[in-house]
């Protein structure tokens, strides 16, 4: 199994944000503070767009993110975290942890606006199976990476755990997820959920 692809750090390359970090921003301009994680911030267009909007964003790049401890050491709580890409790589076990970690570090009733792999995706089924639901490319900037793709019913049993689910929705996504990973390799189907969620209480 291999690391997904690392991000461009030039500010150049920055795009604009993803779909569902724009909604956050939104949501969040009615009201809600406190700081927002910016969780796998990838080439960094999410939280360049929450810090243009005002608000104190903390970002973990993609290397911790997909470590065993990516929050490690962080202090204080999170109001609200936005990951596009941080819990589509991996293992179902692998995004489990890393969706325990994310809830430990927000406040009681913080957001969480994810995305997650679709069983709807054109990539699902194909590449080296290595679960039921997770597959790796053989090829193109992502081969060797590990994707786990979910239905509704397995994505909300895995979200119910810790959340409240607000909304799920099927997206398409080739032109909206990050062109930077995919250089070798357009995406051509790509599906994805947008997942809102709310923590449960303690």
């Amino acid at each position: 199994m291999f690391d997904p692809p690392d991000s461009p750090e030039d500010e150049r390359t920055i795009a604009r944000a993803h779909p569902l970090a724009r909604r956050l921003v939104e949501r969040l301009r009615r009201g809600r503070q406190g700081r927002v994680l910016d969780f796998a911030a990838g080439n960094g267009r999410n939280g360049a767009a929450l810090r243009a909007a005002g608000f104190t964003v903390v970002s973990i790049d993609d290397a911790r993110a997909g470590s065993q401890a990516p929050l490690a050491g962080l202090t204080g709580r999170f109001a609200a975290v936005v990951t596009t890409h941080g819990l589509l790589h991996g293992s179902p076990g692998a995004i489990e942890a890393r969706l325990d970690a994310i809830a430990e570090a927000m406040h009681g009733s913080g957001l969480l606006y994810a995305t997650f792999g679709s069983s709807r995706d054109a990539r699902f089924g194909k590449g080296e199976c290595l679960g039921a639901t997770t597959f790796a490319p053989h090829d193109g900037d992502e081969r060797g990476v590990a994707h786990t793709y979910f239905d509704r019913d397995g994505l909300e049993a895995l979200l119910q755990r810790r959340f409240s689910v607000e909304s799920l929705e099927e997206h398409a996504v080739d032109d909206a997820a990050g062109t930077w990973a995919h250089e070798e390799r357009a995406l051509a189907g790509a599906v994805h959920w947008f997942a809102v969620v709310s923590k449960l209480p303690s």
